[in-house]
């Protein structure tokens, strides 16, 4: 009887994966250059965003700032006139 012939070496083993080629390399550097450039874009607006707010609550601030000085200068007076009456 005949032995039964055996395999030849790496035959049924898996092939190596394909080494990346330059094509690739380059499409994923331009994919993360562009994820990059969008995270980049999207942190611009946010501190835009929280810059122009802080703004409107400084000019807030300021008018209601204003508006109390305004309000001691005439309670000031009031009291003046008040105490010169005495």
């Amino acid at each position: 009887m005949k032995a039964a012939p055996t395999q030849a070496r790496g035959v049924g083993t898996p092939a190596p994966a394909a080494a990346p080629t330059l094509e690739s390399d380059a499409i994923a550097a331009e994919h993360q250059a562009a994820i990059d450039q969008a995270s980049l874009l999207t942190m611009h607006e946010q501190f835009d965003e929280v810059a122009a707010q802080r703004s409107e609550q400084m000019r807030e601030s300021d008018a209601l700032q204003s508006l109390l000085m305004a309000e001691l200068k005439s309670a000031d007076e009031t009291l003046k006139k008040w105490i010169a009456m005495i």
